[in-house]
C-alpha cells in the first residue's frame, strides 16, 4: 500500500485497494482436515485478475536499486546485465551490485532463488579461468547457454543451440504431417503446419534468423519437406509453386518479413522506447536519393552485422517509398508478402 501511494494511487482508489487486500485469511486442508486460519500479512490473492498487475507495481522499483546493472523484467523472471572492457573488474562490480539487490529482496519480503540464478559471460575470447560470483556467500552457477523467454541464448550468440531446438521440434511435427497425409486433406494439413510448426519457426525469428546459413539451412530444408507433404508432391519437385499455392513464404523470406515489420514500426514510432532509440532517421539538408532512410550503425564485429539494428536498417533503406509509406501495418504486411510471392512466380 505504501508503494501504491508513492505511485499516486490515493483517495477513493487507495481505500478501495486497501479494502480489497486487508483482512484476508488462509488455511490448509488435507484429507478433509482443515488447519487454523491465519491472517495473510503479505502477497496478493492467488488467481486474481489484479494479482499480476499488483506484483508488477510492487517490484517496479527494482530497476532503481542498482545504477550499474540494467534490468529486463518479465513477470517474476528478472534478467540483469552489464558490460565492460575488464572482465575481472566487471565480475567484481556485478557481485557487489547483486548483493545490494539481495538486500532489496530481503527488505521487500521476496525470495531470490540462487539455484535458479545463472551467470553467462558473452564474448568470443577464451574465458575459462575467471573469478566466481557469490551472492550471500553462495556461488552462482556459470552456464554457456540459457533459455530466456523461450529462446536459447549461448555465450557466443551463434544461436546454434536454439536452432537445434527448433529443428528438433519441427522434425516431430513433420512426422505428424507424414503420418496423417493420407487421412487429412490439404487444408487440414496446412492448418497443422500453421499451428504446430510455424510458431517454432517464426518465434523471435528476427533475432536468431540472421545466423550463419550453415546453421539455419536445416530449418529451410525441413520447411520445404513439410510443404511437399502438404501438397502431396514428391521430394524432387520444385517448391516455388508449392509455396505460391499455399500463399506462404520461405524461411529466409520469413526472416526478412519479420525484420521488415520491426523496421515499419520503427519508422512510425510504434516500438517501445528502449528499442526505438536504436533506430535514428537520417536527416540531411541536401536532397539525397531515397526517403525515410535510417542512419547506418557502426559495425565492429561479425555478430553485430546480424542484428536487426544493422541488417534491418540496410533492408529498409533498400525498399521503395510505396512500401515504406503504407498507411497501416496490415497493409504493409500484405504488400510485402505479395511482392515476395510475385518473385516466386517470376522464378518459375
Amino acid at each position: 500500500m505504501n508503494k501504491l501511494e508513492r505511485y499516486g494511487i490515493r483517495g477513493i482508489a487507495y481505500k478501495w485497494m486497501k479494502s480489497y487486500l486487508d483482512d484476508r485469511y488462509q488455511y490448509v486442508e488435507i484429507n478433509n482436515v482443515k488447519s487454523n486460519q491465519l491472517k495473510v500479512t503479505c502477497g496478493v490473492p492467488q488467481g486474481s485478475v489484479l494479482g499480476p498487475k499488483l506484483f508488477i507495481l510492487y517490484i517496479n522499483d527494482i530497476c532503481s536499486v542498482s545504477k550499474l546493472l540494467k534490468c529486463v523484467l518479465f513477470a517474476d523472471d528478472t534478467t540483469l546485465y552489464c558490460s565492460g572492457k575488464d572482465l575481472e573488474q566487471l565480475l567484481t562490480t556485478a557481485e557487489k551490485e547483486l548483493n545490494i539487490l539481495k538486500n532489496w529482496f530481503d527488505v521487500n519480503k521476496l525470495s531470490l532463488n540462487i539455484k535458479k540464478t545463472k551467470l553467462i559471460i558473452f564474448g568470443t575470447r577464451q574465458m575459462k579461468n575467471v573469478s566466481k560470483i557469490r551472492v550471500n556467500g553462495i556461488e552462482i552457477e556459470r552456464v554457456y547457454e540459457n533459455k530466456f523467454l523461450g529462446v536459447i541464448i549461448d555465450d557466443k550468440l551463434s544461436w546454434k543451440s536454439h536452432i537445434n531446438h527448433v529443428t528438433t521440434k519441427m522434425s516431430k511435427t513433420i512426422a505428424i504431417l507424414y503420418k496423417t497425409k493420407h487421412v487429412l486433406n490439404k487444408k487440414s494439413l496446412y492448418t497443422l503446419y500453421c499451428s504446430l510448426l510455424l510458431p517454432y519457426m517464426t518465434y523471435c525469428l528476427e533475432i536468431w534468423g540472421n545466423a550463419y546459413k550453415t546453421n539455419t539451412l536445416p530449418i529451410f530444408k525441413l520447411q520445404k519437406r513439410a510443404i511437399r507433404i502438404i501438397n502431396q508432391s514428391n521430394y524432387i519437385e520444385p517448391t516455388n509453386i508449392l509455396f505460391i499455392n499455399l500463399n506462404t513464404l520461405k524461411f529466409y523470406d520469413l526472416v526478412e518479413y519479420k525484420m521488415a515489420q520491426i523496421m515499419y514500426k520503427a519508422q512510425n514510432n510504434l516500438l517501445c522506447r528502449s528499442i526505438q532509440k536504436l533506430f535514428k532517421v537520417r536527416e540531411s539538408q541536401y536532397d539525397l536519393r531515397g526517403t525515410d532512410v535510417f542512419k547506418k550503425n557502426k559495425i565492429r564485429t561479425n555478430i553485430k552485422q546480424t542484428c536487426v539494428s544493422v541488417r534491418g536498417v540496410n533492408l529498409w533503406n533498400s525498399y521503395d517509398s510505396d512500401l515504406k509509406r503504407c498507411s497501416s501495418f496490415s497493409l504493409f504486411k500484405n504488400m510485402f508478402k505479395n511482392r515476395v510471392l510475385e518473385k516466386y512466380i517470376n522464378q518459375e
